[in-house]
């Protein structure tokens, strides 16, 4: 990964271990201006590196705990997602250092692993002395889709881009009606695991009406090089039937949007503004 000193903002969708591993050592390393957010138990968990005084190893690294927030009490709910009861509850934008990006948590879930299941399940409610030493005790927490603005030096919205963190069944996840005029122009849809819930992506691409589509989370992590531009996907056969599932949903939406499968850390570009 490149240095990239200029990012202020990391976000994350929710605990586990493939979302969560590396941000302390893209923090450390690579976004040394950036602020972690996410739910309560990811900062509970990224509390276990708060020990300044600790000799960093390959396991272990230094996260500066006033670069941690958690972002739950920002976040939209959405009535129906998981149990939800009563009104929605409006979201709260926060605003990069710069005040250049402003983002909003919206209340999701994570698909499951297998039917009825889904592994690392539940959260922390205080913070973890030690960093978890298997995959079970990176714990999900709360997860959350994010609405991402990016603003220009008048503070007008330039893009307008919705980050699905985790596959989800409908209406976890989905962005809310804000009543702005400002449509979305960017979708990025973590593919992994999308056939094990309802309705996905059709509702979500439905609501959001994206120009530019980006599929995610669909690289083998656990075999591939990081470097490489034509990495392997987990399933050779779920790419193709997921990239088939979103042009279905566009054509059946006269929607002519943009989709691109983009390898970790290439560039896309993003759509002429609108």
């Amino acid at each position: 990964m490149l240095p990239a000193k200029d990012v202020t903002m990391l976000l994350v969708g929710h605990g586990h271990y493939d979302h969560l591993l590396d941000v302390p050592w893209v923090m450390r390393k690579h976004t040394p201006n950036a602020i972690v957010y996410g739910s309560g138990t990811v900062v509970h968990i990224l509390h276990a590196m708060r020990d300044r005084n600790r000799t960093e190893d390959e396991h272990w690294t230094w996260v500066d705990p006033e670069r941690v927030k958690n972002a739950e009490p920002d976040m939209a709910t959405v009535p129906g997602c998981e149990g939800q009861q009563g009104a929605t509850k409006s979201g709260t934008w926060i605003f990069s250092r710069g005040g250049h990006i402003r983002t909003m948590p919206v209340q999701s879930m994570h698909a499951n692993h297998i039917p009825g299941h889904t592994f690392a399940d539940g959260g922390y409610t205080e913070d973890l002395t030690e960093v978890p030493t298997s995959v079970f005790g990176w714990k999900q927490g709360q997860s959350m889709a994010w609405l991402i603005d990016l603003l220009d030096e008048n503070k007008k919205i330039v893009y307008r881009i919705h980050f699905q963190d985790s596959a989800a069944t409908p209406p976890c996840g989905l962005p809310p009606e804000l009543h702005d005029d400002k449509a979305i122009d960017v979708e990025i849809l973590s593919t992994g695991l999308w056939r094990n819930v309802d309705n996905y992506p059709d509702e979500l691409l439905k609501r959001s009406k994206p120009r530019l589509v980006l599929l995610g989370h669909w690289e083998n992590f656990f075999g591939n090089d990081p470097s490489s531009q034509k990495p392997e996907p987990v399933s050779e056969q779920e790419a193709v039937e997921i990239r088939k599932a979103v042009d279905s949903v566009l054509r059946a939406t006269a929607n002519h949007a943009i989709v691109r499968m983009p390898a970790p850390l290439s560039d896309v570009s993003l759509p002429a503004p609108q």
